[in-house]
């Protein structure tokens, strides 16, 4: 029997382990086991935990959750009918109810499945190369498997924060778990300071007041479906939230203009072109990467133009290099460029570069996945790359309107503010939150420290490689691990976000947008042996 080790029980790892199922043939069936290893329930892992407040919510549409298989044909849309009909009709449901039914699909598969599945509650320490296989390392000993997959997601649930503040109430990122923010611990009418202005401390910020017991009131008076905040008494009487940029993420439009999509639909075929063309050249030149950017900013013009934005592509450019719009003020709030955003997204405004850009990034997000898989970018290009990416992810993948209209009546409230500086909590005496999501990838910072133990050992035995000027892994189309000497290190594959850097886009739920798991799945198929005929036989 194949014995298979996942390190990390989260969506991804759900996914591959589905596709194994379906691909598996039926004289093979019985021939695997399969241990999964993470503290947190499988299949929702640690970011969909169904235990977690459900003022926090999913932050993608929902139609794009979908964890069918052979055994079970429902996506998230179709379960939720059944399971829990309230939210059938929601684009962002509540985490808790997705990871609802991650868990469920999980554990279809765990008893009805073609192969033999466990559940490890505990966290992998050291994954070592054995004579035989690899040897995975708990608090509880070592266990020996022919293969080891490589799917933590955000991080093992131990890993510190990437700078850690010795005084904030988390030693660990937040990520589905929300000890540190109770009110034992951040009591009512204190001043809380967060290290981070994006979706973690949007999160946090809505903990501290919907989540203790604040309501919203639609107010009806400018038909904009802005809302007030109704105090529970038992918020803080502040929280501020630090950027070093003073720009939020924009809100997700619940619509866009038909004849938007159609234009940057238009200019897919362009971008593949183009991908295919690097991938078959024989070394990436970096005039070639340039034209990359002439196809997205060429893109960016005729889609201004079409939303009747009067811009140059010299101001397009500029934003995309600074994040920050053409018609932006250096002393512009934030609750009003979100308001700005909100007006965009529903007509009553002119589109700003920031929002021309956000439509261009996501339309052609899928497109540019495959276009620049595996790219050697030169050190410059790879630089100028991170950068763009960086702004457009805060233009194109913000929170969706719901949460910014809330966000925005706190800070009509006075509740939430933004600072563009740490500042001195202590003198304050402020309680300090890390609220910073921790980046994709294996290492802390390019050219950096490993942020596990795990990783850091795998590094040093030259099983895994991280090209220079990246964070994640280097892998083979299939998910195979790339060792120290540019080789497939066979048994051994990453899937997700350790790979972060060399593949892109990893930090999602859309189970189709990367081809590693099913690769994956099928060369574990094809390569399983039959098994032993009996002796009736």
């Amino acid at each position: 029997m194949t014995r298979i080790a996942m390190i990390g029980g989260g969506p991804k790892t759900l996914f591959a382990l589905l596709e194994l199922h379906d691909v598996l043939s039926p004289e093979r069936a019985g021939t695997l086991h399969v241990d999964v290893y993470d503290p947190h329930p499988p299949g929702a892992g640690r970011v969909w935990q169904s235990g977690q407040p459900e003022v926090l919510r999913l932050n993608v549409a929902s139609r794009i959750v979908d964890a069918s298989s052979r055994l079970d044909d429902q996506n998230f849309g179709t379960w939720a009918a059944c399971n829990a009909p309230q939210y059938m009709n929601d684009t962002y449901p509540p985490r808790a109810v997705v990871g609802r039914y991650l868990s469920e699909q999980f554990r279809t598969l765990s008893e009805q499945g073609n192969m033999e599945l466990n559940h490890v509650p505990l966290v992998v320490l050291a994954v070592v190369r054995d004579v035989a296989g690899w040897q995975v390392h708990t608090a509880e000993g070592a266990e020996f498997y022919d293969e080891v997959v490589l799917a933590t997601g955000h991080g093992l649930s131990d890993d510190p924060s990437a700078e850690e503040i010795p005084t904030a109430q988390n030693a660990t990122p937040l990520i589905g778990e929300y000890g540190s923010l109770t009110e034992a611990r951040i009591p009512p009418g204190g001043r809380v300071r967060l290290r981070g202005a994006a979706l973690t401390a949007y999160d946090v910020a809505l903990l501290l007041t919907e989540g203790r017991g604040g309501r919203w009131e639609t107010d009806t008076t400018d038909g904009t479906g802005s809302l007030r905040y109704l105090a529970s008494g038992r918020e803080p009487s502040r929280i501020i939230m630090t950027s070093r940029t003073g720009l939020p993420m924009d809100p997700k439009p619940e619509s866009i203009p038909p004849e938007i999509v159609e234009l940057i639909r238009s200019r897919a075929q362009q971008l593949r072109r183009w991908g295919s063309d690097l991938a078959t050249a024989a070394e990436t030149n970096p005039h070639k990467m340039d034209e990359l950017w002439r196809i997205l900013l060429d893109a960016a013009a005729d889609c201004a133009a079409m939303a009747g934005l009067r811009t140059s592509k010299l101001q397009l450019w500029r934003t995309a290099l600074t994040g920050r719009s053409a018609d932006m003020g250096t002393g512009d709030s934030v609750e009003g460029l979100w308001r700005r955003s909100l007006a965009v997204n529903r007509g009553a405004a002119e589109p700003t570069t920031r929002w021309v850009w956000a439509r261009v990034w996501s339309g052609l997000y899928a497109q540019l996945v495959v276009a620049i898989d595996r790219v050697r970018w030169e050190p410059r290009q790879r630089k100028l790359f991170d950068r763009i990416a960086r702004n457009f992810e805060r233009m194109a993948f913000g929170p969706p309107e719901r949460t910014v209209r809330r966000l925005v009546a706190l800070f009509e409230a006075g509740l939430l503010v933004q600072d563009r500086s740490a500042g001195d909590a202590d003198r304050h005496a402020e309680i300090v939150v890390d609220a910073l999501t921790p980046s994709p990838g294996i290492l802390l910072k390019p050219e950096g420290a490993a942020k596990s133990s795990l990783f850091a050992g795998l590094l040093e035995a030259g099983e895994i490689s991280v090209r220079s000027g990246e964070r994640g892994l280097l892998t083979d189309l299939d998910g195979t691990c790339i060792n120290a000497r540019g080789q497939r290190y066979e048994s051994l594959t990453a899937l997700g976000r350790p790979t972060e850097g060399p593949t892109l886009g990893h930090d999602t739920l859309n189970r189709s947008l990367h081809e590693e798991p099913r690769r994956w799945a099928r060369r574990i198929a094809s390569q399983l042996p039959l098994p032993a005929p009996s002796l009736s036989e």
